[in-house]
């Protein structure tokens, strides 16, 4: 199947090179639309009858860009199909199946699609209960709360490329933003108002232009560095983390409050979460049990290609 979306667009293309355009004739205005109720057979291809319902099928099971090609012009796309079925066929009277390296391709993609249809079955026939899914929540409910916070980004460059214009501000050293930062920390922790501090030396314009407001952050928010999520989640409502260091520049962050999600705006991200841990349980037991044996450690611990 995956052949047919590839080859199309080329089969296509010698086929229109080659032939006449067929003429596509517009149903009558009176006439209702084509329904698979009346299963009719609509073409045959060397002898293979395709009926409606076989049709729409096929691309619905191909999607991508097949249904457009198909749907503009289901002749041109039913020849398409003859010739690739043809050469197809050709290629397995001659053998190319079964010679280098088109019989280990067509062996490794046959057996992963297969691999992956059976891993999707599997996990969609896994079925959560509400009362699981309940359960999860009350005992992961720190994993569905959100820190509010507002933050201080101090900007360093140790290795500036160009000085540029003279005129301009010269960018802080990673020492000297520490220092900063240290100054910083203390005069918000002195009751020093934060949003004065923001606006006093913050360098991130975005969060500076919402007087140092910030994304909430996730426990499981993976597009985060772990340093920062620590620092956050180590907080109390009002505190101020220390200086968290990152690929140039220090972060200062206070946190404003936690705020954790209702179970009716995360059950379903339960439920999937539920069923991966679920999958995976079952993959791992799957695993163990494969029947492998290594027997030549001089070729298999070889890196590379040999003969």
């Amino acid at each position: 199947m995956k052949f047919l979306f590839f080859c199309a667009p080329i089969l296509c293309t010698v086929l229109s090179a080659q032939t006449t355009p067929t003429e596509t004739k517009p149903a009558p205005a009176a006439e209702s639309a084509p329904s698979l109720k009346d299963d009719k057979v609509v073409a045959v291809i060397d002898g293979k009858e395709w009926k409606r319902s076989d049709l729409e099928h096929l691309v619905k099971a191909l999607g991508r860009t097949i249904p457009s090609q198909f749907y503009s012009d289901k002749r041109a796309f039913l020849k398409t199909l003859a010739t690739m079925e043809k050469l197809a066929s050709m290629a397995e009277t001659k053998g190319l199946d079964k010679v280098d390296p088109h019989k280990w391709v067509l062996m490794y993609n046959r057996e992963l699609y297969l691999a992956q249809i059976f891993m999707s079955t599997q996990k969609n026939s896994m079925l959560v209960m509400p009362e699981d899914q309940k359960a999860y929540y009350e005992a992961h409910k720190a994993d569905y709360s959100q820190a509010k916070v507002k933050v201080i980004y101090l900007a360093f460059n140790d290795n500036p490329l160009n000085e540029g214009d003279p005129r301009a501000k010269k960018p802080k050293t990673s020492s000297e933003a520490e220092k900063l930062a240290e100054q910083v920390i203390k005069s918000a922790r002195s009751g020093t108002d934060f949003v004065e501090l923001v606006q006093k030396y913050s360098d991130d314009a975005d969060s500076k232009a919402k007087k140092g407001d910030f994304s909430t952050i996730r426990p499981n928010d993976n597009s985060l560095p772990s340093q920062i999520k620590s620092a956050v989640f180590a907080l109390k409502p009002g505190q101020i983390s220390d200086a968290v260091r990152q690929t140039g520049g220090f972060w200062i962050f206070r946190l404003e409050e936690f705020v954790t999600s209702p179970y009716d705006e995360v059950r379903d991200d339960i439920y999937l979460t539920i069923q991966g841990e679920r999958f995976k349980q079952w993959m791992d037991g799957m695993q163990k049990n494969l029947d492998v044996q290594f027997k030549d450690d001089t070729y298999l611990d070889y890196k590379s290609p040999i003969g």
